[in-house]
This record gives C-alpha cells, sequence and structure tokens, in this order.
C-alpha cells in the first residue's frame, strides 16, 4: 500500500509539473516579451558592470560600436583580491564594516519588531491603534527628512564613526516595516489558539514562547533578509554619519575609488560587483522564504 501511495505522488508531481509546462508554452508573445524586458532591465547593469570592469581604461574612449572589449583584463580583481594594494584593504575593510553594522542590526531588530509586533497585535492597551497608525506613517518618512537633526545628536554626543550607534540607525529605519510585516502575519494566528494556551496556565511570554514564536518562522526569516539587505545597502546614512575607514561600509568605500584627481571605471564596477555577492548569495539561498514570509505578512497588510 505504501508502495502504491509514493507511486501516485510521483504520477500526480509529473502530471502537475507537465500541465505547468503546457500551460507556459501557452503564453502569448506580449508575455515573453514583457518577461525579456524585465530581464533586460534587471541583470543589464550587473552585465555592463561585469564587461566595464575587464575593459582596458584605454578601449573606453574610444570611438567603438563592439560592445565587449578586445581585450579582456582582469587587472582590477588581481588589484582588490590581493590583499596587499591599498584598494584592496579599504574594499575588505568595507565589507567587514557593512558585515557588522548588519550584523548588529539583525540582533536588536529582529527582538524589538517581533515584541513590538506581538504586543500590538495580541495586547489590548489605549492607545494601541494610533501607535500602529504612527508607526505606519514613520514609513514614509524619507531619510534626508531627520539625518540633519542625527548629525547634530551625533556630533554633541560624539557618536560619529562609531558602528554600534550607526547600526541603532539602522534600526530605527528599518524598525517600523519589519514590524507591520509581522504585525499582519500574527494577525493570520487564531486568538482561540492564544486563550486556550492562557488556560492551560501560559502568561503573555509563554504564550508568546510556545505558541507564536514557532509558527513564526517564514516571517521572522523575510524581515531578517529585509534587515540585512537593506543594512548592507546602505549609503546615505553612512554617508553622513560615518567618515573614517573604521566605520564606512562597502558601498561608500567602492564610491571613493572615484574621486577629483583620477576616475577609474573599472575599479569602481569590480569593486561593486564583489560587494553584492554576499547580499546576492542570501537572496538567491532564502529566496523562497522571503517570497512566502512577506506574502504572509501582507496577507492581511
Amino acid at each position: 500500500m505504501p508502495v502504491r501511495t509514493a507511486h501516485g505522488e510521483r504520477r500526480g508531481n509529473v502530471k502537475r509539473q507537465s500541465q505547468k509546462s503546457r500551460s507556459l508554452k501557452r503564453q502569448p508573445w506580449y508575455y515573453w516579451a514583457s518577461a525579456a524586458v524585465l530581464l533586460i532591465l534587471t541583470l543589464g547593469p550587473f552585465v555592463w558592470a561585469f564587461i566595464v570592469s575587464v575593459t582596458p581604461e584605454y578601449e573606453m574612449f574610444t570611438n567603438t560600436k563592439n560592445m565587449l572589449p578586445e581585450t579582456f583584463v582582469w587587472s582590477n580583481y588581481e588589484n582588490l583580491f590581493s590583499m596587499t594594494t591599498s584598494h584592496s584593504i579599504r574594499l575588505f575593510r568595507g565589507l567587514k564594516n557593512s558585515l557588522t553594522a548588519a550584523a548588529v542590526t539583525l540582533v536588536i531588530g529582529v527582538p524589538l519588531a517581533l515584541i513590538t509586533a506581538y504586543t500590538l497585535t495580541k495586547m489590548e492597551f489605549p492607545g494601541r491603534k494610533w501607535f500602529k497608525n504612527a508607526l505606519l506613517i514613520t514609513m514614509v518618512i524619507p531619510v534626508f527628512a531627520t539625518i540633519i537633526p542625527l548629525f547634530r545628536i551625533f556630533v554633541e554626543h560624539d557618536l560619529l564613526d562609531r558602528q554600534f550607534w550607526l547600526a541603532l540607525v539602522y534600526v530605527s529605519s528599518f524598525l517600523p516595516m519589519s514590524t507591520w510585516l509581522m504585525c499582519n502575519y500574527f494577525s493570520t494566528i487564531p486568538r482561540e489558539i492564544l486563550e486556550a494556551a492562557r488556560v492551560d496556565g501560559c502568561g503573555n511570554l509563554g504564550t508568546f514562547f510556545r505558541i507564536v514564536l514557532p509558527v513564526s518562522g517564514p516571517v521572522i526569516l523575510a524581515c531578517s533578509l529585509i534587515m540585512f539587505l537593506s543594512a548592507w545597502n546602505q549609503f546615505q546614512i553612512p554617508l553622513i554619519l560615518a567618515s573614517s575607514l573604521e566605520t564606512k561600509p562597502a558601498a561608500i568605500v567602492t564610491s571613493e575609488f572615484m574621486t577629483k584627481d583620477s576616475i577609474q571605471y573599472g575599479l569602481t564596477a569590480a569593486g561593486g560587483l564583489i560587494a553584492i555577492i554576499p547580499p546576492a548569495v542570501l537572496a538567491l539561498l532564502f529566496r523562497r522564504f522571503l517570497v512566502s514570509g512577506m506574502m504572509g505578512g501582507a496577507a492581511k497588510g
């Protein structure tokens, strides 16, 4: 009997795959045209950056109709991976700073978002709806609307070029979105389950750790990825609050390869491609959890 069941499951999977392939083949031409345009717009900048990174400097300013260079040079990558040149040392220091800031952001931001979302969703207190609406409003406030007051606070309290305090600014920027996603996800958990847990003797913390937390893996992972990617790609905030190599992230370090005295297009393109490898790998590895967590968080948004 189990063999027959497994065989039936395999036949069902094959049938679903064949139906999916037939439905894809029946798509109209504009479906594939739109997909091709979207693919070009998405991957085009990365392909162009790679071409620039392997093109000799003298070929970049020649009048040619060829997209590809006549000779491919790998000196820019050799320079950045040598670990001995100034550009290489600065880039990998920037990568380390980006990783440190992203890690601190996750360690502080994810627990805060969890506790805040659970409190706003499953507990009753005066001003709860007002607080949720205020949280939603803060999501649309641009960074530069608050960066000048933040800069003055950092200067007055000697907090500039401090990795921990820079990460706290990241947390304050990403916390509203993460909390909102978690609130919507927690809203899908039936209140009857939580009430049954309280009847069995669980308090608020016990209900959170025993009931809510075990089923919240997808949204936790999704919010963690969003926070990590956002912290890794930060440019505006560290541009103002981080001025030393000890705190500058990879995005700032890479942009500084172009100065008023020399513009090294190939080196800058190579550094940018190296800097996007960690977040790109994470996004590809956990894309299923990212999509499912965000869809779950947006279910009642």
